[in-house]
């Protein structure tokens, strides 16, 4: 018969293992990979969708909806040439494929489609912006905005500049990446032009994604890898490496959460009672280096003052509070069951995420969206929050409110806006050329 620390031994390896396969071989099979999902068609939702297709709408990876002033605004750079050849975030690095003239910053009247459908298409003209090398030129990824009155608004923009050598040449991005800054514009409402104000900087701020807004010149802005180019590049989605980043009005940047920070627990007399094996498992993981975080993307900062933030690669969106230390304390994980894009809030302050049912399929989607024939699924999802008063405890509800799994209209999207006056879903898409409008039916 085994002596008892033997069996103590076999069961702490068939605990780590089950605990592995747990958390790591079963979430990258059934989450990122959605081995056994099912996907639903596009005509089991109570919503008609069409595309809006035009050259400047092209690679529209980010939409932002003017609620009050009943403005879609979006952030295009063209599919090919363009996004295709140049995105950090998809490790696309050839500067001289971003399209002529770079990124168009477009303007849609919402509740004006007008006879050719394009709602008064428009494209705000930056200002006072001399861009990389003179020209003007922005390369826009993610961004926000902030409503400082009725009528201004000032706009927070990622922006994917290329590396510049000694002679203002474009440079190999192969080799150093993007030379990425935070531009921050001010704009007018109903106005065709918006005015630079300032550029961030920061070593802090390496592989930018998405901006959350904080105020007074504030913001949180996120690095979807840990390093622009490289091996360790490689091992972000295994190992984790993205962080969210805080920067000051002053331009000042520092890291404020990378998924490592040690868990806050109990004392050991207060904790729940479990088994022994359990303990020394605990302890033994501990000892392990701690996971960061896989492929963070498009955070937003919600209404009730909290930052959330999706993943790409574990299908969480993780809930944040800010501490005065202008860090960020993790609340909450949602669990949303698939590799997530950018997070948007809508009037109502419920949560709109486009998810990647296919992982395979949207990547092949993604290398060639000017294929007709290659389509991939694409999901959006809704999260709403509320209390239960009795239990005093705040519930995140998960809901499917639209999927297209033969990818017929949605494909490749990226963002989600919810206009609640309407019920009309306005969906953008990272690399094809075009964007989407759901009405309910």
């Amino acid at each position: 018969m085994p002596s008892a620390a033997t069996q103590v031994y076999y069961a702490l390896v068939v605990a780590w293992a089950a605990s592995f396969y747990q958390f790591f071989v079963r979430d990258l099979l059934s989450t990122t990979f959605g081995v056994g999902r099912v996907i639903q068609n596009i005509e089991e939702f109570p919503y008609s969708c069409r595309r809006i297709q035009h050259p400047r709408l092209e690679a529209c990876e980010d939409l932002w909806l003017d609620n009050e002033g009943r403005t879609l605004y979006a952030g295009c750079a063209g599919t090919s040439p363009g996004r295709l050849e140049w995105n950090q975030a998809v490790k696309k690095f050839n500067a001289t494929g971003r399209r002529p003239g770079g990124s168009e910053f477009i303007a849609l009247d919402i509740d004006d489609p007008g006879a050719d459908g394009l709602y008064n298409l428009r494209s705000i003209k930056p200002l006072g912006y001399a861009g990389a090398t003179g020209d003007s030129t922005i390369d826009i990824l993610g961004f926000d905005a902030e409503i400082l009155d009725g009528d201004t608004i000032n706009f927070y923009f990622v922006n994917q500049r290329p590396p510049i050598g000694p002679f203002n040449n474009v440079v190999d991005a192969s080799v150093l990446g993007a030379n990425s800054t935070i531009e921050v514009f001010e704009m007018r409402r109903g106005e065709d032009t918006m005015r630079h104000v300032r550029t961030v900087f920061s070593p802090a701020v390496r592989t930018p994604n998405r901006i959350a807004v904080l105020g007074g010149g504030e913001f949180l802005v996120t690095n979807d890898h840990s390093v622009r180019t490289g091996l360790r590049r490689e091992l972000d989605p295994i190992i984790g490496g993205g962080d969210v980043a805080f920067c000051a009005l002053n331009g000042e940047c520092h890291t404020a959460v990378d998924g490592t920070e040690p868990v806050e627990q109990l004392p050991k007399e207060l904790r729940a009672a479990q088994p022994k094996y359990k303990e020394y498992l605990d302890s033994l993981l501990s000892n392990l280096p701690k996971p960061g975080l896989k492929f963070p993307n498009g955070l937003t900062r919600g209404f009730d003052g909290l930052i959330y933030l999706p993943s790409s690669v574990d299908g969480r969106v993780r809930v944040y509070a800010p501490t005065k230390a202008n860090t960020l304390k993790v609340i909450e994980e949602i669990h949303v069951g698939m590799p997530l894009d950018n997070i948007s809030p809508d009037a109502n302050g419920d949560l709109y995420v486009p998810g990647f049912p296919d992982y395979l399929q949207v990547k092949k989607a993604l290398d060639d969206p000017l294929n007709p024939d290659l389509r991939a699924p694409a999901s959006v999802m809704r999260i709403r929050k509320t209390v239960d008063v009795e239990k005093k405890k705040v519930l995140y509800h998960v809901d499917k409110v639209l999927e297209d799994k033969e990818g017929k209209v949605l494909t490749g999207s990226t963002t989600v806006r919810h206009d609640v006056k309407t019920g009309r879903l306005w969906i953008g898409a990272a690399v094809h050329p075009f964007l989407v409008v759901c009405e309910p039916k």
